[in-house]
């Protein structure tokens, strides 16, 4: 909940600062005119810097309500850095229309350029992330059928040592092991770190297939394949 609550403030903060220099520009434009320049290119002056000032406030807050999700900050800074180049602009072209008095006509047809030549980077940007997405569920898909496959490996040990006449409470370590690999997050680790869950997997395995079903073995190796499951977990999350 803290973590919540520090990224609104976070929002808010950036909201101010643009606020800031929204107000300082406005009434920078205010005192630059007299009443009879107070037009439709004053109002539209206004109308902008609100729009400018919101749309960069909205991209921050993209970062920062989802900042959990490391993949998506550079995409997000980039966003925000257009955003605040283009609010930078309506600053800069209201200021100038203070002293040029652009007809409205002019003003108007300078701003549509300003918007296009804005939303088409951004529209572009939006459409990487749209494909970056894709290919994120596409891999936490596959990555959650790994999961799924190791927990039904765990759970033909089960299955076969409970055959062996062993007690459920005998393998209650085993049936652990495998809702954990279930339940994990999908999203894959490292080639490494996998790789070192599959071997403690593999070495559970070809120990609980042993005729003699030793259980001191059997535990330990588990704990093993759960140590390697930990390691695996935190690097994923570390990497978020």
């Amino acid at each position: 909940m803290g973590k919540f609550f520090n990224k609104i403030r976070q929002v808010f903060n950036i909201f101010l600062i643009n606020l800031l220099f929204g107000l300082a520009a406005a009434v920078f434009i205010y005192f630059l005119t007299t009443p009879e320049q107070r037009g439709v290119t004053f109002w539209i002056s206004a109308g902008f810097l609100i729009f400018a000032l919101l749309y960069e406030t909205l991209m921050f807050s993209g970062i920062a309500m989802r900042s959990h999700e490391g993949r998506d900050v550079p995409v997000g800074m980039t966003q925000v850095i257009l955003a605040g180049i283009y609010f930078v602009f309506v600053i800069i072209i209201s200021v100038v229309n203070a002293f040029v008095n652009f007809s409205v006509l002019k003003y108007s047809l300078i701003h549509i350029a300003g918007l296009v030549i804005f939303f088409v980077p951004m529209m572009l940007i939006n459409m990487f992330k749209l494909k970056q997405h894709g290919a994120d569920r596409k891999q936490q898909s596959e990555g959650r059928q790994e999961l799924t496959f190791m927990a039904n490996r765990v759970g033909y040990i089960v299955d076969d040592l409970k055959a062996a006449g062993l007690s459920q409470s005998d393998l209650s370590a085993l049936v652990n092991l495998s809702e954990k690999l279930r339940y994990s997050d999908p999203t894959p680790a490292s080639g490494r770190i996998e790789r070192a869950l599959d071997d403690a997997l593999k070495d559970l395995e070809s120990i609980a297939s042993k005729p003699e079903h030793d259980m001191r073995e059997i535990l330990n190796a588990c704990t093993r394949a759960e140590r390697a499951l930990r390691d695996r977990n935190e690097a994923v999350k570390n990497s978020k």
